[in-house]
């Protein structure tokens, strides 16, 4: 009967009018959802596709299709038709979950549509089934890189992702089951998917979400509203708050921290929330392929420039540029690697064995950053390859 999730559309009525799920209602959802597609002739491993807006629906039909051990993807409802067009096809997702008011024009064969109420009606109704027993390296879900050298390319991951993520829970936010996470992403983010739901609700806390109209000023409200223990977004929007907001008026107290990922943390942004709102922001670098694996938090100070240290658990290394597998010593500029072992690195790229191939050297995956990790094992980004 623990509220686990809370979607608030209009702040004027942040409290009333906010639409609420208990952990029991999320479980009998997710299952019914996976009955829904299994019913439509879903097979093991076929992909969904999602594209609608920011509602729970999105979050049900992720959540459910992996729980029916289907493989959901998650796309944005921003994106332009031919990039839909494109992620459709290269997955060979048979179902497409697509907003009510959006058009994908022609259709494939073999592709089926269905709708967000469709997926109300899934949840309103009483069959369901139990999760599929599936094992780590089953594949989950498949995500899709932004496409800046190209095409973008399927990344899949297995469930075992989700036990995977254990080491974020106190290498970044120090998460504890009375924890109240306020997520500035949307739901077809892996970030909002993962720090927003994923991790706050392997944990037993609460997450809030917000779809409503865009105004700065919802941030503080809303932290002060549902008193947040924890708040997560980019820092383009803590410089936001912090420029067009009084923070003076709102009472913030319950706030222990923000985080933030997605790109770099500015110094004088850490500065000047630390001045405004008197807590901390733990800054974590992450990818596609493995989320948010070196951060600080609160037991790894803030070294202001370093985005942190690899989490409790993570092997990553600075490896020669020019080829081999030996970590370079302290200080030394590299690629940024990440062992193979860790159980949130992907499965591998999909459809792309030679791409796979490339990135994979030995023991260690690299994904063409560059880096230096000095003898304290800070790591300080050096910029791409």
């Amino acid at each position: 009967n623990k509220v686990a999730l809370v979607v608030v559309s209009d702040i004027e009525h942040a409290k009333e009018g906010a639409e609420t799920w208990t952990y029991g209602e999320l479980l009998h959802a997710v299952r019914r959802v996976a009955f829904g597609l299994k019913s439509a002739g879903l097979e093991r491993g076929d992909r969904v596709m999602i594209r609608m807006g920011n509602t729970s629906e999105y979050a049900l039909t992720f959540f459910g299709a992996i729980a029916g051990g289907f493989v959901p993807l998650p796309s944005s409802s921003l994106l332009a038709r031919e990039e839909a067009e494109f992620l459709l096809a290269d997955s060979g997702a048979r179902i497409l979950a697509l907003a009510e008011d959006m058009d994908m024009g022609e259709i494939p064969e073999g592709v089926q549509v269905i709708r967000p109420s469709t997926i109300k009606g899934f949840i309103a109704g009483e069959d369901e089934i139990d999760f599929v027993a599936t094992k780590a390296d089953d594949p989950a879900f498949l995500v899709y890189t932004s496409g800046t050298t190209g095409n973008p390319k399927g990344v899949l991951h297995g469930h075992r992702s989700a036990w995977g993520r254990r080491p974020i829970y106190e290498g970044w936010y120090g998460i504890q089951e009375d924890d109240v996470m306020l997520h500035a992403g949307a739901f077809n983010w892996t970030y909002t998917l993962g720090a927003g739901l994923t991790d706050p609700w392997a944990n037993g806390a609460t997450t809030v979400l917000y779809n409503g109209a865009r105004d700065i000023e919802v941030w503080p409200r809303l932290i002060e509203t549902y008193h947040a223990s924890l708040f997560a977004t980019v820092p383009t929007l803590y410089r936001q708050i912090l420029k067009y907001c009084d923070l003076d008026q709102y009472e913030l107290s319950t706030l222990r921290h923000g985080l933030t990922a997605g790109e770099p943390l500015p110094i004088s942004i850490l500065a000047d929330w630390r001045v405004a709102v008197g807590t901390p922001l733990y800054e974590a670098l992450g990818m596609s392929e493995i989320s948010t694996y070196v951060s600080s938090s609160p037991s790894v100070p803030v070294r202001e420039g370093s985005p942190g240290k690899p989490q409790k658990g993570r092997v990553i290394a600075s490896l020669p540029v020019e080829g081999g597998d030996q970590p370079l010593p302290p200080n030394e500029i590299g690629l940024l690697a990440v062992h193979r072992s860790d159980p949130g690195l992907m499965l591998g790229y999909w459809n792309r064995p030679e791409e796979e191939a490339e990135v994979f050297r030995g023991d260690w995956f690299i994904g063409g950053d560059l880096c230096r990790i000095d003898t304290e094992g800070y790591l300080w980004y050096e910029g791409r390859n």
